[in-house]
């Protein structure tokens, strides 16, 4: 396998358009699209998925971050906060459709959910969210450093988070795949029930700090990286056009002007990705994504990172 060699060079001089966002006024019980509040009335009210009830959820960070960059290049006066309840990938989805609880969610994007949702086709990462690193037991590094072909990653299970597409774009690579409860996977994982956990390349670092103390038995292993054409976008309900643009202008504003660069780079979990994954030396084994819109597939070659594997 080849390595990364694009990748880091490509990183350091990201020229990164990302993100769009949404914010839409929220009456009791729903969340709906307005217009923008001008000066003077009561500020917006971004409601977001709550993806975990372990206090900070490091997996919002980035995003958010985001979503208020763009806002604040708007000038739009806003309340962000999650929602009241603690709600997986699919019940988050489900919710944004109905106009119930949330009115923006972020999430991998398939060509299923860009016709359902209204999608803001720009990745958030660049085509990070597709570079897969492994969490493993700290044990079993030998076996992931014997892997050299996908038919050799093949011999060993995955575990993933119930509905994400991830699961079904490893499935179609042949790779075995379990799909859990988000919070369940660690655990399954240093329990020895799976074999290794992949997580993003940009997330891996700090998501899997912050429950060492929980899971000192696992780590992030050093020689592969698993990639596929993937990424975030944000969504909002087919009505909440109007709300998107008005955001995407403030992030293109944040563009042109380089502090979306400065955020990107400075984000903790890209200096840790940059800092500690040495991501040139990993043996690359690339896989396509079936779930991939052709809209998505022809986005500028920009808007990846090292463009799309096949």
């Amino acid at each position: 396998m080849r390595g990364t060699s694009r990748l880091a060079p490509v990183l350091r001089a990201v020229g990164m358009i990302c993100v769009v966002v949404l914010a839409a006024l929220v009456v009791p019980g729903r969340a709906q699209a307005a217009d923008v509040a001008p000066d003077g009335e009561a500020p917006l009210r971004i409601v977001y998925p709550r993806y975990s009830d372990e206090g900070e959820d490091t997996r919002s960070l980035y995003p958010l971050g985001l979503l208020r960059l763009a806002l604040d290049k708007m000038g739009v006066r806003y309340e962000l906060r999650p929602s009241e309840k603690v709600m997986g990938h699919s019940r988050a989805i489900a919710a944004l459709r109905a106009g119930a609880e949330v009115n923006l969610i972020w999430a991998g994007t398939t060509a299923e959910m860009e016709g359902e949702l209204n999608p803001i086709r720009m990745p958030l990462t660049q085509g990070l969210l597709g570079h897969r690193l492994f969490i493993i037991r700290k044990v079993d590094q030998d076996r992931f450093s014997a892997v050299r072909t996908l038919e050799d990653l093949r011999q060993l299970t995955a575990v993933q988070g119930m509905g994400w597409p991830d699961v079904d774009i490893m499935r179609a690579a042949g790779l075995p795949v379990e799909a859990l409860r988000y919070e369940l996977l660690y655990s399954v994982l240093q329990h020895g029930r799976v074999d290794y956990l992949p997580r993003s390349a940009y997330e891996i670092y700090g998501e899997l700090a912050s429950r060492q103390a929980a899971f000192p038995e696992l780590a992030v292993e050093k020689s592969l990286v698993l990639v596929y054409p993937f990424d975030m976008y944000f969504f909002t309900r087919k009505e909440d056009t109007a709300l998107a643009r008005v955001v995407e202008r403030g992030l293109t504003l944040a563009y042109q002007d380089g502090s979306f660069l400065t955020y990107f780079k400075n984000a903790p979990y890209i200096r840790q990705l940059l800092a500690t994954a040495e991501l040139e030396g990993r043996r690359r084994i690339a896989i396509p994504n079936p779930l991939q819109s052709p809209e998505t597939a022809a986005l500028p070659s920009n808007y990846w990172l090292v463009g799309q594997p096949p």
